[in-house]
């Protein structure tokens, strides 16, 4: 901000951070998706996993602490790859099917999500996600159908009108 390159700190990207005016925690990832599913699922699976990990550590279990540059790099390969292909287990370190890791996370979020009563309409949001494909590849195909951007963005419309 000092340099004049950032005009102020929400320019910063993250992941996730403490609201700077709400006693909240932001996640990013929500606010760049237009299937309300989607959305619904990685509310749900964000609050699970905190209350998943509270419990753990209430029993002295340390939490996850991933290599910063392995997110890094499991983050590009959900990106490119979305649910059909592979990514980067964090904790773990070796690609396996990206379908696998969600349901990894949703078994080890399965407590907090059962004490939230989210548990089955998160297992059912995941299998709808899971059949109708993520954003990512829903918008290749509407480029693809035709190549042009405009189909891509007319799809975004009717996804986000549909929610």
């Amino acid at each position: 901000m000092k340099t004049g390159t950032l005009l102020d700190r929400r320019m910063i990207y993250w992941y996730a951070r403490p609201s700077e005016h709400v006693p909240t925690l932001e996640i990013r990832v929500f606010d760049v998706n237009a299937d309300l599913d989607v959305v619904l699922l990685l509310t749900a699976l964000v609050r699970g996993l905190a209350t998943a990990l509270l419990l753990e550590i209430g029993d002295g279990r340390p939490p996850p602490d991933p290599p910063a540059g392995r997110l890094h790099a499991a983050h590009r390969l959900a990106a490119r790859y979305g649910l059909g292909g592979e990514g980067l287990d964090p904790l773990g370190g070796g690609q396996v099917p990206a379908s696998t890791l969600v349901e990894r996370l949703l078994a080890r979020a399965a407590p907090g999500l059962a004490a939230a009563g989210d548990l089955e309409l998160t297992q059912e949001l995941f299998h709808r996600v899971r059949s109708s494909g993520c954003g990512a590849a829903r918008q290749r195909a509407a480029y693809l159908r035709r190549g042009r951007l405009g189909d891509v963005v007319s799809d975004l419309a009717r996804t986000t009108a549909a929610g």
